[in-house]
């Protein structure tokens, strides 16, 4: 049987970094995919062609990537776009 011995502070380190590195694993494995392909960004603002969404990306109110013929859209901007959207109920009661 070994034995490791570790300075208090050492070991407190260790333990954060250990803490970080656990951290940005699981943020990694939940978040969300940022770019998303056409189907998906349908979905999310309940358009049903894409030609709407390439309405939306001639007006510039999305961001989109564009190689070749495949077209992602960021799905941080289709959010933005609906917040910025969004008709408040507090004005009306």
């Amino acid at each position: 049987m070994e034995i490791i011995v570790f300075e208090k502070e050492s070991f407190h380190k260790m333990l954060e970094e250990l803490a970080i590195r656990n951290f940005q694993t699981a943020k990694k494995f939940f978040e969300k995919e940022e770019w998303i392909g056409a189907e998906e960004a349908k979905k999310i603002l309940g358009v049903k062609s894409k030609g709407k969404l390439q309405q939306m990306r001639d007006n510039f109110q999305i961001e989109f990537s564009q190689f070749g013929k495949i077209i992602r859209y960021s799905r941080t901007s289709i959010y933005k776009f609906l917040e910025k959207n969004r008709v408040s109920i507090e004005g009306y009661m």
